[in-house]
């Protein structure tokens, strides 16, 4: 466990707090019997709204650097994407971002990463709809390049349908929510660009429950030069990409992005993506040759009209799908009329509106540290931005309820005892007779050795 003294050098070295206020809360300690001395002191400057527990951990951790980039202090991860790390951070005016820097480490490792990472800012820059993402700026400190983007609190539609709380999508929201991700995608469109990684880790649900789509990491603009993409190189998410998207990336339209559109609705819908399982070639497989199981099958209340939806985006055939997002628009929106859902779904109309959005972030000061901070484990640079997170514990599943109970009535002992006498008795007797014919065999034999 790091000392005192330690975590007081490591946090006046880090610049996040003015010396005055680090040596006041310092001397609040004194002449305290504390076992963990620079763990109280990490909780109380995280409650004073000084310092975030992801800093208080590094600071603990031995780390003196890597808390600002570009004029914004880094609070916490945000997650990672296609083209790297994405932190939550607070700029000169107080405000929240989201910051996606690119590792040093992948600029050498792939080919054209740099150039993707800028494009990336310039396509998301392109068009502004207030279901897209924002991006504010792009910059580079040293041989580290960011991109400052908006940053929307809520949840990732994959989490949102993950969570026990909150679970698959009724049809009225279903119709409502990919209505909104149709207009941003629809904005996209109109731009000149291709999304090509539609899924729903990147659909965020605000706290007022409206959409975003995030992440042009994937994006191509229609006139672009096929240069960054290679024939036959297979780009996006397997689950959720088009038959012709997997054949060849280069040749992906707004139509590959209509048929992700449609994989991402059913896992909405039914919790699940049309093609569960497998491994990546078997994926691609069933992508480009098979169809899925209707989506009713799997979600409860889903008409068979709105089925027809989900079954038309995912055409194999890109002729066959909906063509643009306004098609694909008009079919959603009937499904808001207050009248269609009763004559569809009956007395289930009223009860279909379930849906709520995400609950507002636990605040910072709400968290506090325990002693399961590691030993100090030297310090953190510009370059350990782009490092992994660790991957997420798997989700409990909650037990199947217990079956009804059910009355046997025990079976009489006698009739058990009899049954194990008989079946005693007639193993015996079987062995009995074939120990004699055995017994017979062996004498002929011997007597016709001795006869002849």
């Amino acid at each position: 466990m790091t000392s005192l003294d330690d975590f007081t050098a490591n946090v006046a070295s880090s610049g996040l707090i003015e010396p005055e206020i680090l040596a006041r809360h310092r001397a609040a300690l004194e002449g305290q019997s504390l076992a963990k001395p620079a763990l109280e002191l990490a909780n109380r400057l995280i409650h004073g709204g000084f310092l975030t527990p992801y800093q208080a951990r590094k600071l603990l951790e031995g780390a003196t650097r890597g808390f600002f980039l570009g004029g914004y202090r880094l609070l916490r991860p945000l997650g990672e994407g296609g083209m790297g790390k994405v932190y939550l951070a607070q700029g000169p005016a107080l405000d929240r971002v989201a910051i996606k820097v690119l590792p040093p480490k992948k600029i050498l490792e792939e080919e054209n990463a740099l150039v993707r990472f800028y494009r990336e800012m310039d396509l998301s820059r392109r068009c502004l709809h207030q279901n897209l993402a924002r991006t504010i700026a792009v910059g580079s400190e040293g041989d580290v390049h960011y991109m400052v983007m908006e940053y929307i609190a809520g949840k990732s539609l994959f989490d949102m349908i993950k969570d026990t709380r909150h679970g698959p999508l009724r049809v009225p929201d279903a119709a409502r929510l990919f209505l909104q991700l149709a207009d941003g995608l629809e904005a996209a469109h109109l731009a000149g660009l291709v999304h090509r990684d539609i899924k729903p880790s990147n659909i965020m649900i605000t706290q007022t429950g409206d959409v975003k789509l995030l992440d042009m990491g994937l994006a191509r603009a229609v006139d672009e030069d096929a240069g960054l993409t290679k024939a036959g190189v297979v780009l996006g998410t397997l689950d959720y990409a088009s038959p012709e998207q997997l054949r060849d990336a280069a040749s992906a339209d707004i139509r590959s992005d209509l048929y992700s559109v449609g994989c991402t609705l059913y896992f909405a819908l039914a919790g699940q993506p049309p093609f569960e399982g497998g491994n990546m070639i078997n994926k691609i497989f069933r992508q480009r040759m098979e169809d899925p199981e209707p989506v009713e099958k799997f979600a409860k209340g889903v008409p068979t009209a709105f089925g027809a939806i989900v079954r038309k985006l995912m055409n194999k055939k890109p002729e066959e799908r909906y063509q643009n997002c306004t098609e694909l628009k008009i079919d959603l929106a009937r499904w808001l009329d207050p009248a269609r859902l009763r004559a569809s779904l009956g007395a289930d109309a009223e009860a279909a509106h379930a849906f709520q959005p995400p609950p507002p972030e636990l605040l910072d000061d709400d968290i506090r540290l325990h002693d399961s901070v590691s030993d100090p484990s030297g310090s953190l640079s510009l370059r350990d931005l782009g490092s992994p997170l660790p991957s997420p514990p798997p989700r409990r599943r909650e037990p199947p309820p217990p079956l009804p109970a059910s009355f046997r009535p025990p079976p009489s002992k006698s009739r058990g005892a009899s049954r194990s006498i008989s079946d005693d008795s007639r193993w015996l007797i079987q062995f009995g007779i074939v120990a004699a014919l055995v017994g017979i065999v062996a004498i002929v034999a011997i007597s016709l050795f001795y006869h002849s």
